[in-house]
């Protein structure tokens, strides 16, 4: 969130010198997706050491690959919303101000805390940590899971929930959105840096 305002005054001065906003914008994802997936494949490892993996995936007989490209898919849209913001402000304390009022925005309307109807349904769709909450849930297919109220009570039935079902079609559309996501912000950075050429700075 404060890898591009931190460098405002040094990309003023590049852009007046005639550089492509595009190609810097990339740069920044190259690298950051380079550290994302790293940092995707840690997690992964973390997680398939200290609680296992699923015993098969959706699309591939293993789950640990779907598992890492979906925390990867959500760094690199959390990058990218980072960089839209970064883009939009002048400093990075203006830019860590931000920070929690995102975050606080990403875990409420994440449909882990509670269920969403209504309007808070609707703005969900807007957040990252919906896709990629329901991307996992699918993985690890939570609907078929056994609850602790299952195995004290055998007659209790388990509530089917659309958001986790176990389907190529339905991860592969969670990661289509996460993906279009990153493109939009990236687009979105490239053109909010147009007006690094207007800073009093």
């Amino acid at each position: 969130i404060q890898e591009i305002c931190k460098e405002r005054v040094i990309l003023k001065r590049e852009y007046m010198g005639n550089l492509r906003l595009w190609a810097y914008t990339l740069s920044k994802y190259i690298i950051q997706a380079l550290l994302g997936a790293i940092q995707a494949l840690i997690i992964a490892a973390l997680f398939a050491w200290t609680v296992g993996m699923p015993e098969k995936g959706i699309l591939f007989s293993n789950a640990f690959f779907e598992i890492f490209l979906t925390l990867w898919l959500t760094i690199l849209a959390s990058m990218a919303l980072g960089f839209v913001i970064s883009a939009l402000v002048k400093s990075g304390d203006k830019a860590m101000t931000c920070a929690p009022f995102v975050l606080i925005v990403q875990l409420l309307f994440s449909g882990i805390l509670f269920e969403l109807k209504g309007v808070g349904e609707k703005i969900a769709y807007l957040t990252i940590s919906k896709w990629s909450v329901e991307s996992l849930g699918s993985i690890a297919n939570l609907n078929a899971l056994e609850t602790k109220l299952q195995q004290q009570l055998p007659t209790a039935e388990h509530e089917f929930q659309e958001i986790f079902k176990f389907t190529k079609g339905h991860l592969l559309q969670h990661w289509c959105v996460l993906g279009i996501m990153v493109l939009i912000c990236g687009i979105l950075t490239t053109v909010l840096l147009r007006r690094v050429s207007r800073d009093d700075r």
